[in-house]
C-alpha cells in the first residue's frame, strides 16, 4: 500500500471518533442539554459589559418598602398614591409608570372611594401616566387596569422569566385571546420619554411586521435565538443588555414622595417607575447582572425602560444571533479544527496545551462575537473541540504507544527471553507481518482458581487486599514460567490461565507428554506454594486461601488477538474445546464440589492428559461426570501427588 494510503488508513478510526464527538455535540446540543450552560455563559458576558450605557440613567425609581405599608397601611391607600403621582407630575416627570395592580377601590368605604376618584382624577388629566395590567397565561388569571383609563394609559408588566425567575428577555407587544394587541408598561414609558425627543415607533421599511424605534429596527425572538433550544418565543420579545449598572438608576421612598422631601431637580425629565421594594410583596426575579441576588420587578422595569431609550436614541442595538445552518457551521467547524490540529502537532506533549489554547482562542471568538452584538453557541462547540480532538488525540497516542511497545519487543510478552530470541530467529515460520501467526496445535491448559477471594475482599482495606491477591498471582506466575513451554495466558480476577506447548508448539507424542507432565507438576508446585503463601498470610493476621487446577489435553488455535494492524493491542492466547473443558473441570461442582471438602489444592484432569503421564502420578479414578458443553459425560481423574510421594497421597487417599 503506498504510503500516503497507509498514513490515510492509520488515521481514519481518530477521523471518526472526532466525527462521532462533533456529531454527539450538535445531538446534545440540539436536545437542550447545554442550554443552562450556555445562558451561565451568557450572563457572564453581560454582567462585563455593565457601564457601557452612555450619560446618566433617565429612569428613576420611587419604592414603597416596608415602612410605607406599616406606616400606611396594605395595599397603599388611593388618595396617598395619587399624592405621590401629583407630586412627580409637579416635578417634571416625563411619564410615569405605576407598576401596581389597581382595578377598582379597596373597599365600598367612603375613605376609599374618595381616594379613588382622587386617582382616577390624576391619572385622567395626566396622559404621561401609564397605569399595568397583568396579561393572562398559563399561571396566572390576569389582572385588569383601572377601568377608568383609555387603552392609550394602559401598559402590561408581565416579565419573561428563564429558568431561576431570570429575566433575559423583555416584551414589546403581547397579544390576548381574540388578537388584540397589548403594548408593554416598558415600552409605553419609552415611548413617552422618546416623543420629547420627536422619536417614535413604526414598521421597518423592508420587513414591516418588525417594530423599528428611531432607525433602529428590534427583530422579533425567534424560537432558537442564540442558544435557546425551543423557545417560547410568544408575543414580541427582545434581549435585554442591561447595559447600565443597578445602582445608576437612582430610587426615591414613597414616603419622601408624598411628603415632598425631595429634590424636583432628580425627577425633571426622567421617567418615573413606582413599584414595591417590600420584602413581604413577591415580585422577586433574577438577572444576569445580579448573580442570584433578588431583583424588585420595577427595578427591572427601569432597565427595560433605559434599553428601549437608548435603542431610540440610537445608543444601542439589539443583541443578534445566528441562523440555525450557520450555528451548525460553527460547531462543527471548530470540531473539524480540534481533529486536524490532533494529527498536526509533531509531539504528543504538545496535547494538552493545543487543546487549552483551542479553548481560549474559542473563548476569545465567543466573546468578540458577542460584544459585536452576535450571540453564539459558546458550550457546544467547546465540547466539539474538546471532544473531537481529545478523542483524536487519545487514538493517536494509543497508536504510538502500541507501536513504540511493539518496537521495544514484540514477543517478550509472550513468553521468556530465550523463547522470544528463538521465536525471532524463526519469525518468517512463526509470523504474519507483525503479529504471530495463528496455529493449531496440541497443548495443555490450565486454569486455576482462588478460594477465599470473595471472602477476602469484603473483609480487607483495598491495599491490603491488592497486596494479598498480587502476592498470590506473582507466586504463582513464577512457578508456571519456571517450566518450558509455559506461557500465562491471562489474570482474572483471581484466576489464572496458561497454556503447556506454546508459543513453539509441541510437534511430537514425546513433547505433548512432557507438556501434560509438566503441567501437572506445576500444578502441585501451585498447591505448595499455596500452603507457604497460607503460612505467610496468616502471620500477617491476613485470610488464607484454597485453589482449584483444571488440566486438559488437545487441539485448540493459539494465536495473538485484538488487532488487525500493528498498532492494534495483541494478545497471545489459545481458544478452542480444549480451553474450555479445562474451565470446566476447575469449577465442576455437584459430586465434586470443592466447597464439601477442606483439601488446599485440588487438581483434577481429563483422559488425554492421564494417558500421557504414564506412572509418574498418583491419581484416583472421580468416575464419569457431565460437564456443560459435552454431549457425553467425561472421565475425571484427581492428581494425588507425583509417585515419589505415594505413600502421603494415598494417605489422603485413604
Amino acid at each position: 500500500m503506498p504510503r500516503g494510503l497507509e498514513a490515510m488508513e492509520r488515521r481514519l478510526p481518530a477521523a471518526l471518533l472526532g466525527a462521532a464527538a462533533i456529531v454527539l455535540g450538535l445531538l446534545l446540543s440540539g436536545a437542550g442539554v447545554f442550554e443552562e450552560l450556555e445562558l451561565g455563559l451568557y450572563d457572564r458576558a453581560i454582567r462585563r459589559q455593565v457601564g457601557r450605557a452612555p450619560g446618566p440613567a433617565p429612569v428613576l425609581g420611587v419604592a414603597i418598602g416596608e415602612t410605607e405599608f406599616q406606616r400606611y397601611g396594605y395595599p397603599i391607600p388611593d388618595a396617598l398614591l395619587a399624592e405621590a403621582l401629583e407630586r412627580l407630575v409637579e416635578a417634571g416627570a416625563v411619564a410615569i409608570g405605576v407598576d401596581l395592580y389597581r382595578d377598582g377601590p379597596a373597599s365600598g368605604s367612603a375613605e376609599d372611594l374618595a381616594g379613588w376618584i382622587d386617582f382616577e382624577t390624576v391619572v385622567r388629566s395626566t396622559p404621561r401616566i401609564v397605569t399595568s395590567e397583568l396579561m393572562p397565561s398559563a399561571d396566572e388569571p390576569g389582572t385588569p387596569p383601572p377601568t377608568f383609563v383609555g387603552p392609550e394609559q394602559v401598559g402590561f408588566n408581565n416579565l419573561l422569566m428563564d429558568r431561576g425567575r431570570v429575566v433575559r428577555r423583555g416584551y414589546l407587544i403581547a397579544w390576548d385571546e381574540v388578537g388584540n394587541a397589548h403594548l408593554s408598561l416598558t415600552l409605553r414609558l419609552a415611548l413617552l420619554a422618546l416623543a420629547e425627543q420627536r422619536v417614535g415607533m413604526q414598521p421597518d421599511p423592508e420587513r414591516p411586521e418588525w417594530i423599528r424605534l428611531g432607525a433602529t429596527t428590534l427583530p422579533p425572538l425567534e424560537p432558537d435565538f442564540g442558544a435557546y433550544v425551543d423557545l417560547d418565543a410568544g408575543g414580541y420579545q427582545f434581549p435585554l443588555d442591561y447595559a447600565r449598572p443597578d445602582d445608576a438608576f437612582a430610587v426615591l421612598a414613597f414616603e419622601d414622595v408624598v411628603e415632598g422631601r425631595f429634590d424636583p431637580a432628580r425627577v425633571r425629565g426622567r421617567v418615573v417607575v413606582l413599584g414595591t421594594d417590600s420584602p413581604s410583596v413577591k415580585d422577586d426575579f433574577n438577572a444576569p447582572f445580579a448573580a442570584g441576588r433578588v431583583v424588585k420587578g420595577y427595578r427591572l422595569h427601569a432597565h427595560i425602560v433605559d434599553q428601549l431609550i437608548r435603542t431610540g436614541e440610537g445608543h444601542a442595538t439589539p443583541l443578534t444571533s445566528l441562523d440555525a445552518w450557520t450555528e451548525t457551521v460553527w460547531i462543527v467547524a471548530w470540531g473539524v479544527l480540534g481533529i486536524v490540529l490532533s494529527m498536526g502537532i509533531t509531539s504528543l506533549g504538545w496535547a494538552v496545551p493545543t487543546l487549552l489554547l483551542g479553548l481560549l482562542l474559542l473563548g476569545a471568538a465567543w466573546a468578540s462575537l458577542f460584544a459585536a452584538g452576535i450571540w453564539v453557541p459558546g458550550v457546544a462547540p467547546a465540547f466539539a473541540w474538546a471532544a473531537a480532538g481529545g478523542l483524536t488525540l487519545g487514538d493517536r497516542a494509543r497508536r504510538e504507544a502500541r507501536a513504540q511497545r511493539e518496537l521495544m519487543g514484540l514477543f517478550r510478552r509472550f513468553a521468556s527471553r530465550h523463547v522470544a530470541d528463538h521465536l525471532w530467529s524463526r519469525r518468517d515460520e512463526f509470523m504474519d507481518g507483525h503479529r504471530l501467526k495463528s496455529q493449531r496445535v496440541t497443548i495443555t491448559a490450565l486454569l486455576s482458581d482462588l478460594k477465599g477471594y470473595t471472602e477476602a475482599a469484603e473483609k480487607m482495606e483495598p491495599d491490603e487486599l491488592m497486596e494479598w491477591i498480587e502476592s498470590y498471582m506473582d507466586a504463582m506466575t513464577r512457578v508456571i514460567e519456571s517450566y518450558d513451554g509455559a506461557h500465562v495466558d491471562d489474570y482474572v480476577g483471581d484466576g489464572i490461565k496458561a497454556n503447556f506447548g506454546v508459543p513453539i508448539p509441541s510437534e511430537d507424542e514425546a513433547e505433548i507428554a512432557r507438556d501434560a507432565r509438566n503441567a501437572v507438576c506445576c500444578a502441585l508446585e501451585m498447591g505448595r506454594t499455596l500452603e507457604r503463601l497460607n503460612a505467610s498470610w496468616r502471620a500477617r493476621g491476613w485470610p488464607t486461601g484454597r485453589q482449584r487446577i483444571g488440566l486438559h489435553t488437545g487441539p485448540a488455535v493459539v494465536g495473538a488477538i485484538g488487532g488487525n494492524s500493528r498498532e492494534g493491542r495483541l494478545k497471545y492466547t489459545s481458544v478452542g474445546d480444549t480451553v474450555n473443558t479445562a474451565a470446566r473441570l476447575e469449577s465442576i461442582g455437584g459430586a465434586l464440589d470443592f466447597d464439601r471438602e477442606d483439601a488446599l489444592s485440588r487438581v483434577l484432569i481429563g483422559e488425554p492428559t492421564r494417558r500421557l503421564l504414564g506412572d509418574d502420578f498418583v491419581l484416583r479414578d472421580e468416575g464419569l461426570h457431565e460437564v456443560k458443553g459435552k454431549s457425553e459425560p467425561i472421565r475425571i481423574y484427581r492428581v494425588l501427588g507425583e509417585r515419589a510421594h505415594a505413600t502421603a497421597a494415598e494417605g489422603e487417599q485413604a
